[in-house]
């Protein structure tokens, strides 16, 4: 099986990437200078090695013509029912921001008990106010 090089030119996509990789490394270089030096070459010489894998052993993923998109994590996809585990889960996700936060625990509060008396005075305002006019409910019923 033969390869062929291509020239190849960077996109904007790529130009941005690697923009957006020296941001990274010049903001966090106080913290992980030391870390960087040691890990950039390492990484590198990864990629170097994966391209040329992947130029020796070219894989290709079939793809149905229906779904012809790019796989994804969705976390939007993730169905969490309005139950006592989506509670659960809702609750839980808010115990470890607040547990790996505390600085937040006021705002967390404030929020939760702002939240509370939003959804009483919404709850309030539907009971007094029809979402109907009088002839549409005629209709409707």
């Amino acid at each position: 099986m033969t390869h062929t090089l291509d020239p190849v030119t960077p996109s904007r996509d790529a130009n941005a990437l690697l923009a957006l990789t020296l941001v990274l490394i010049v903001t966090s270089w106080s913290f992980f200078g030391r870390f960087s030096l040691l890990v950039a070459p390492a990484g590198i010489a990864t990629a170097v090695f994966l391209h040329w894998w992947y130029l020796h052993h070219p894989a290709f993923l079939a793809r149905s013509p229906l779904n012809d998109r790019a796989p994804v994590i969705n976390i939007s996809a993730i169905h969490v029912g309005g139950d006592a585990a989506g509670l659960a889960f809702a609750l839980g996700g808010v115990a470890i921001v607040v547990m790996g936060l505390p600085p937040l625990r006021w705002f967390v509060l404030a929020s939760a008990l702002l939240s509370i008396v939003f959804a009483l005075c919404v709850i309030f305002w539907h009971r007094t106010h029809s979402v109907w006019s009088t002839d549409e409910r005629l209709l409707k019923a």
